[in-house]
């Protein structure tokens, strides 16, 4: 359940029926009971593909995760020298409380949220019976991961949990796997294991990342897991231009820095099956071309696309802009958070195109977040409180918006370089639209004045004169006054703002 936050001075019923309407979309959209009868998967992409997308995911725009680890306290420490196991060793966590996160997971307005389970290091972040190298056992000696689950699940909110497993071979720490008892040292060499399979990782560091990847599945049972680069290794080329949307061009490497295909299939298909054994309709995301088309949905790392898209995929944004590195997904005062108002602009293209957005927010490192955070997020809740149901539970409509701005800079990484200064800058003529049964929004991305002219809602486009019943401003009591005329929908707007961001008209249709 929701609690109210403060929020924008507005009227109580207004607030208590965001409240009673939060917790029943929350309760809607949880993940269910999968009544579907379904075959097991089998470890191949054909039998993977007959996975869908599950229906609760569809309302699912908003989400937050935590970057938090060893690296907090190197950038903390502002010593460049520190290594990751003097970090691990000095990384207390004093201040960590899974309820005060969850809080600020709601407080914000996020529909589902969970850890970044493993980052970085041979440090996992949750209570793992295969490494000792966990973050029960060193560092803030709590089990991360197991304790954000059992919070997010009494509020009946969906958990997702990453995995940023890097090269694998230099963050497999401790015994390798359940059959393997051979024990790698982080204080040792143990290089070799990066090229012992013919100049390639070794084997059993893919059985070690199976294992362990395998043990917080099932220890958890999460909605949703999503894998960054080396899962699939298909962002590099992307990035380095010696790949175009899945074609390998003629010029540059080919090297793929990736887990295994057959590791890749088995994973899928145990946690997919994992969700039929628990009568729940599970998701996994990915980056790029790391696995083919139609088993799951795609993420883009701190960035934005063009145009509507026909799939459903997700974000995953920064809420710090990047001033300093190395590290800049994890806190570092010097790296600025970006402001509610952008963030909210972000939340709301990315929901017009058929996205959502999956918002790191990272602590210090003893587990608190710092009173800047919390400002930008509270003011994100306040801003949901009243328009959320252009956001929350909507689909795209046949026009994602209108105006004359978008996104310059598409595809990762986009919208974090130059401090973030590529994300769009909109105006009073930019308008983004969502959809929920009958009703269609258009929202606002600036205030217009007096009135606005959406060209798209004109008599002679998708809406014929007769099909709006009516239209009112969310968060505002007074009568809207509108005419649809050819050259578009005229609406009058109120002489107060309902809120501090962008303002969001519903039209109800016949």
């Amino acid at each position: 359940m929701k609690p109210l936050a403060p929020s924008f001075p507005f009227k109580l019923c207004t607030c208590l029926l965001f409240f009673v309407t939060s917790v029943i979309g929350f309760s809607q959209n949880a993940p269910k009971k999968n009544e579907k009868s379904a075959t097991p998967y089998q470890a191949d992409w054909s039998s993977l593909q007959k996975h869908t997308t599950p229906d609760w995911l569809y309302g699912m725009k908003f989400g937050i995760y935590f970057h938090w680890g060893p690296q907090t306290v190197q950038v903390a420490s502002k010593n460049p020298e520190m290594t990751v196991l003097e970090a691990v060793d000095a990384w207390k966590g004093e201040n960590f409380d899974a309820k005060k996160w969850v809080d600020l997971i709601q407080d914000a307005g996020a529909q589902f949220g969970g850890p970044v389970a493993w980052h970085g290091s041979g440090v996992v972040n949750w209570d793992s019976d295969i490494t000792d190298w966990n973050s029960l056992n060193k560092g803030p000696k709590v089990d991360i991961y197991g304790s954000l689950a059992k919070e997010l699940r009494k509020r009946n909110m969906p958990i997702i949990s990453s995995f940023h497993t890097g090269d694998f071979w230099s963050r497999m720490w401790g015994r390798l796997s359940k059959e393997n008892s051979t024990y790698l040292d982080p204080y040792e060499d143990n290089s070799k294991y990066a090229t012992a399979n013919k100049g390639r990782t070794a084997e059993v560091i893919f059985q070690a990342w199976f294992d362990r990847i395998s043990e917080a599945i099932n220890k958890y049972e999460p909605d949703m897991i999503w894998f960054d680069t080396g899962f699939g290794g298909t962002v590099k080329g992307e990035l380095k231009k010696y790949t175009d949307r899945g074609r390998l061009l003629p010029e540059g490497d080919n090297e793929l820095i990736s887990v295994p295909e057959s590791y890749q299939q088995k994973l899928i298909r145990d946690y997919f099956n994992k969700g039929l054994e628990l009568g729940k309709e599970v998701e996994v995301f990915y980056k790029t071309h790391d696995i083919p088309p139609g088993i799951g949905i795609r993420d883009i790392e701190d960035g934005n696309l063009l145009g509507m898209q026909y799939d459903p995929w997700m974000a995953d944004i920064n809420m710090q802009r990047h001033f300093e590195w190395p590290s800049p997904w994890f806190y570092n005062p010097a790296n600025k958070v970006k402001e509610a108002g952008t963030l909210i602009d972000m939340l709301i293209d990315m929901t017009s195109k058929n996205g959502r957005m999956l918002l790191n927010v990272p602590p210090k490192a003893d587990g608190s977040f710092p009173e800047e955070t919390k400002k930008e997020l509270y003011a994100m809740g306040d801003w949901l409180k009243i328009n959320g149901e252009a956001i929350y539970n909507t689909m795209p409509w046949i026009f994602y918006g209108e105006g004359p701005t978008e996104v310059t800079n598409p595809g990762h990484h986009g919208q974090g370089k130059n401090r973030g200064e590529l994300i769009p800058k909109y105006t009073s003529e930019d308008i983004r639209f969502t959809q929920n049964g009958k009703n269609l929004y258009a929202i606002c991305m600036e205030w217009p004045g007096k009135q606005i002219t959406i060209r798209t809602l004109g008599s002679k486009g998708k809406l014929y004169p007769g099909d709006i019943k009516n239209i009112s401003m969310l968060g505002c009591n007074e009568s809207i006054k509108w005419e649809q005329k050819v050259e578009g929908l005229v609406v009058q707007f109120p002489k107060q703002k309902p809120c501090n961001f962008a303002y969001v008209l519903k039209i109800e249709r016949r």
